[in-house]
């Protein structure tokens, strides 16, 4: 749902390139997204951005995103 790719955005879970391109955080699990309906096994993406979401990502990318530790 909608819900839960908010819940795992605002966690860091999940992010999005600017092409539109989901990332997965080496971080999160990968059955329990599953479970959430996240796909895991193939490129998703969800298309354009407009530039101020994009800036947006951008700083979501660089500092809400789990990296690897």
């Amino acid at each position: 749902s909608d819900l839960t790719i908010d819940h795992l955005f605002d966690r860091g879970f999940i992010s999005f390139e600017n092409s539109g391109e989901l990332l997965i955080s080496p971080v999160a699990h990968e059955e329990s997204m599953k479970k959430m309906g996240i796909v895991t096994d193939r490129v998703l993406n969800v298309g354009n951005f407009t530039a101020p979401q994009r800036e947006f990502l951008e700083f979501h990318r660089d500092n809400v995103f789990l990296k690897r530790s």
